[in-house]
């Protein structure tokens, strides 16, 4: 069942009223102790203002304000489609909230409120107008006759928001004291003869757009895909005497490179050399994609990875240029390059400053029950789904780091932050509710060990401090996350980058006194928002401020990589975290292969969608099971089973004995070694005779390796290699660069076709394989009841389907081979 099916079956069971809908909102307060309120009375309200019947007694408890604040959250139109809103219920990030959610809203005081919640929402996106629906539309959708709303939970929480806003202000008053402190200390500034940074420099500059082709594996907004291409905008200072320093700007999640180019302008006028790629995995168009229903997943792993080494393919990209081009080596002092990101762009940024994710802390955070008040743990939370490796992402060609409203506490946590080595300024709003302050700005600077090191902080300022509020994008953000003063936020965010570039980029001293807390006092004064930047910041500094023990730790223990005393067999591990994590090879028509539209397709993809509903069904998950793909290759095939990186990998894998950690499942297809060669040269390629001098390719670390080398020790052997080798062989063969290429005949028919070369130009021989090679699904031998799983759903009906689908046109040739490898 596709996924736009399944929304369709989902929204025809909630397109009409229900046969229950609520009427009243029960307040279980203690024991049987109820208190009702009518949803007629809540209706009236919302339309009139007036306050009738059971809402007179709840309105004695709220002043007026409160009340207007309640009428408007009731009117409040929310602007998501049914798609949209199946799509964020059914995320991880919308089930772990609504699970939370349903701890204080539910169907009884004992039930989690989870469904009706789910349901509640999707039937009221469903039967919505063009302007949107309000939480009066889903209330009427929800499944039972009244909501039970658990007051002693909804004041746990409560308390639990009071207490984490205590500290947040605590923190807050922390710097302002530590500012205060560093200005008084500070050496004698005259401010009066600093000019502002927040007028343009002296240069004028030109803006063009250049395209690269990056040929790496990463989440695009039409599937996973290689050889992608992405734009980056650049804006070039003219009148250069000398080279100027790089400035290269990472976008955060759901935004454009364009929503950057008032900073990227405002760095070319003082001449720096600004790149900004578009991140094509979690830019504005891939968020609008999956919210349309035609992604399954809002934030792959893999974007993690993806984002720094796209930042060092463009480093790589700009020193070719300056080697091959005078034009731009006039342009570009490659010894001075800086990065500035913002939100998950923040977080890319200290990727490639040196922070390193620590995996053991991302598993044990991502385990918590009460991640709702961090929402930026949702995204972060996604790289627990990477092999477990260090991926080292630190550029040693990145000289300076701004990092603006980063996501850290989770993927680096104190040790990944600890391996940051050069200068790095970071920005924060004292009321940030996407990625908290505190924990995700404040705790990460108190853990950076280099030096130097600046945090400045917005007061007030929120996640979006320093955005356009009509900037493409921003429409779908609330009032109450966007904030206020952001023409304020982006004169500072411009003075400081010009600042922190100018002095640790270009040396310049001269700008230090700008990142000096009494400037930043000094342009504050008598602003709605003020800036203020420190140094240095302590954990006794926090405790001291807050007067007490914090409610959580300001530097967190260590986290040893668990030791596992007993193995979790996979299946339960599926029915624990809801995922099934599966390998797949991107290099072997039709198992999987990128296409012409570069997506990643093949058996494999399919047989694991296939695999993912059987999974759900058989374990009885209602949230279904998310599918964690990873590609596979012929040199780490073997060892993401053995180190348990993965459940299961598919690709073309002959069946053999003996090898250490690894089974195989029962087979899923057979074929044989044959020689692909030009139609003209079929008399030469005698595979009876002993092939000598001739030039025969072959890939390394196969089956057919091993046999050729035994069988034809006298042909002159041509290894190919890496994703792209077989396709290299094969153009080899069509161009005369080698005689023949030797290779599984299944493979060698599907990887013409996806070249799309004439099979009648080329010759396969011999008429009979001259090995027979049965292909089965990679397994661990540990797990006998996931083998058993396995095998019996590869000869069910929808595993037959996938294979019938990508294996038709070539079942007459395998048919033969079966025929003869089981009778010779």
């Amino acid at each position: 069942m596709t996924l736009m099916t399944t929304i369709a079956v989902v929204v025809e069971g909630v397109t009409s009223r229900p046969s229950f809908s609520a009427e009243a909102v029960r307040f279980y307060v203690d024991g049987p102790m109820t208190v009702s309120l009518s949803f007629d009375s809540l209706k009236i309200f919302a339309e009139t203002g007036a306050i009738t019947g059971d809402l007179k007694l709840f309105s004695l408890f709220f002043n007026d304000q409160m009340m207007g604040q309640l009428r408007q959250g009731l009117q409040r139109k929310l602007s998501l489609d049914v798609v949209q809103t199946y799509k964020l219920s059914y995320s991880p990030l919308g089930q772990d909230v609504l699970k939370q959610l349903g701890k204080v809203v539910s169907f009884t005081p004992k039930r989690n409120g989870f469904y009706g919640l789910r349901a509640a929402l999707i039937g009221a996106a469903a039967n919505s107008d063009a302007e949107g629906w309000t939480i009066l539309d889903a209330m009427t959708q929800f499944p039972t006759k009244t909501i039970e709303v658990n007051v002693p939970e909804l004041l746990q929480l409560r308390r639990l928001l009071a207490l984490y806003f205590d500290y947040n202000q605590a923190a807050t008053e922390a710097i302002k004291t530590r500012a205060l402190t560093e200005a008084g200390s500070g050496s004698e500034i005259d401010l009066t003869d600093l000019s502002p940074l927040t007028q343009p420099g002296l240069y004028d500059f030109e803006q063009h757009t250049m395209t690269l082709t990056n040929p790496a594996l990463r989440q695009t907004e039409v599937g996973l895909s290689v050889n992608y291409d992405f734009p980056v905008d650049v804006y070039i200072p003219q009148g250069l005497r000398q080279p100027g320093p790089i400035v290269i700007i990472s976008h955060g999640f759901g935004a454009i490179k364009q929503n950057f180019g008032f900073i990227a302008q405002h760095l070319a006028s003082y001449g720096f050399v600004v790149f900004v790629p578009e991140h094509i995995g979690s830019d504005l168009s891939y968020r609008q994609t999956y919210l349309q229903g035609r992604l399954n997943t809002l934030l792959s792993p893999i974007e993690f990875i993806s984002r720094p080494q796209e930042i060092s393919f463009l480093i790589n990209r700009l020193e070719e240029l300056v080697a091959s081009d005078s034009q731009w080596a006039k342009l570009l002092n490659l010894e001075q390059i800086g990065v500035m990101g913002d939100s998950l762009g923040g977080t890319t940024v200290l990727s490639l400053a040196g922070a390193k994710i620590d995996y053991a802390r991302l598993i044990k955070t991502c385990a918590q029950d009460n991640v709702i008040l961090n929402f930026s743990l949702y995204l972060q939370c996604r790289a627990q789904y990477l092999p477990p490796k260090n991926f080292n992402l630190a550029d040693p060609r990145i000289k300076a780091a701004l990092a603006a409203h980063p996501l850290a506490s989770g993927i680096f946590g104190p040790e990944g932050m600890s391996t940051i080595d050069i200068p790095l300024l970071m920005t924060a709003g004292s009321q940030d509710l996407v990625a908290p302050v505190v924990t995700e700005q404040i705790h990460p600077f108190i853990w950076m060990q280099s030096e130097p090191k600046y945090l400045a902080l917005y007061q007030p300022g929120t996640h979006f401090a320093t955005s356009e509020q009509n900037a493409e994008g921003s429409e779908s953000i609330p009032p109450i996350l966007m904030g206020k003063h952001q023409e304020l936020g982006r004169k500072y965010f411009k003075g400081l980058n010009v600042a922190f570039f100018e002095t640790y980029l270009r040396d310049n001293d001269e700008f230090l006194p700008y990142l000096s807390s009494a400037y930043a006092q000094s342009i504050s004064q008598g602003n709605p928002m003020s800036l203020e930047i420190i140094q240095s910041l302590t954990p006794e500094d926090l405790a001291t401020a807050y007067g007490k023990k914090p409610p959580f730790p300001i530097v967190p223990a260590p986290v040893e990589a668990p030791t596992v005393v007993a193995i979790e067999s996979i299946l339960n591990q599926i029915r624990r975290t809801g995922v099934l994590k599966i390998a797949m090879r991107r290099d072997a028509p039709p198992f999987g292969y990128i296409d012409s539209q570069q997506q990643w397709i093949g058996y494999c993809s399919d047989l694991a969608i296939a695999l993912q509903n059987h999974l759900a069904k058989k374990l009885d998950l209602d949230k279904g099971v998310q599918l964690a793909e990873l590609p596979s290759n012929l040199e780490n095939r073997f060892s993401l089973i053995q180190e348990k990186t993965v459940a299961l990998e598919c690709g073309p894998n002959t069946i053999v004995p003996d090898i250490e950690g690894i089974t195989f499942s029962n087979p899923i297809g057979v074929t044989g070694t044959r020689f692909l060669s030009q139609q003209e040269r079929q008399t030469e390629i005698n595979p009876n005779q002993s092939l000598l001098g001739l030039q025969v390719g072959i890939l390394k670390n196969t089956t057919t390796e091993k046999f050729i080398l035994s069988r034809y020790p006298q042909a002159e052997l041509v290894y190919f290699d890496g994703p792209q080798g077989q396709a290299e062989a094969i153009k080899a063969v069509a161009e005369g660069r080698i005689d023949t290429f030797a290779n599984d005949s299944i493979l060698l028919l599907a990887e013409v076709a996806q070249q799309n070369l004439p099979l009648n130009n080329y010759s396969l021989q011999p008429l009979v394989p001259l090995t027979c090679n049965f292909y089965g699904l990679l397994l661990p031998n540990d797990d006998p009841q996931w083998q058993t799983t396995v095998n019996k759903f590869i000869s069910e009906p929808a595993a037959i389907q996938v294979m019938e689908k990508w294996f038709g046109q070539l079942f007459s040739s395998e048919l033969n081979d079966l025929e003869y490898c089981l009778n010779r």
